[in-house]
This record gives structure tokens, sequence and C-alpha cells, in this order.
């Protein structure tokens, strides 16, 4: 028996924690997620693969928690939140995905984005 912990906006290292969903390693047709996640999607569908983790890239990157630190006064990260953040350009986050950072390395992502950000 295992006891799975909950952990708050305060517990974890960054304010903003991405994470993809491959709907290829779960053999359903319907999928939930939890209420308090938010979830990015184009007209109800999911996202291009390149482009889904290059936005998890750009969202786990040191200098998106450090921008959300400094603009937002709470831990608590909500939609409107999201939708306020400056992102890079489709083309740009493609490109992020494509060079395939390790996600939970963050050195990785940090050192994917500061690429992208010294290609353009």
């Amino acid at each position: 028996m295992s006891q799975d912990k909950r952990f708050s906006a305060k517990e974890e290292r960054r304010r903003i924690v991405a994470a993809l969903f491959d709907p290829r390693r779960v053999p359903s047709a319907l999928v939930g997620f939890e209420n308090h996640l938010n979830y990015y999607h184009r007209d109800g569908g999911g996202l291009p693969e390149a482009l889904a983790r290059g936005l998890a890239v750009f969202l786990n990157s040191t200098v998106v928690d450090q921008y959300f630190r400094r603009f937002s006064g709470h831990t608590q990260v909500n939609a409107a939140d999201l939708r306020r953040l400056p992102y890079p350009s489709e083309e740009q986050l493609r490109r992020l995905g494509h060079a395939s950072a390790n996600l939970g390395d963050q050195a990785c992502v940090d050192a994917a984005l500061e690429g992208l950000v010294q290609a353009c």
C-alpha cells in the first residue's frame, strides 16, 4: 500500500510544473484530469508533439519561474496567469520541442531555452 502526497506550489521547486501527456501510452478513448490542473489544447484536442514538448520545456524553465515569481504575488497558478505569460512564437516552441530537453533535468531545460534564444 502506498500513500500519495500532494505538494502545494509552496513546496515545489518551481511555481509552474509542466508535464506531457502522451495518449499513445494510455490505451483509452477517454481521459480525465484533476480539476486543479491547467492544460493546453487546440480546439479541444491535443497539440502536435513538438509544440507540446517545446511548451513544457519553456514552462519548466528557470526564466519562466523567475518571471512568475516577480510578477505574481501568489503561489497558486491559474489559467489567467498562464494566459498573461509572454510566450515565444509557435515556431520557436516547435524548435524548442525538437531540441528534446530532458524535462527532469533543470540544467538541460535551461540550456535548451538558452539555445533557442541564441539561435534567434
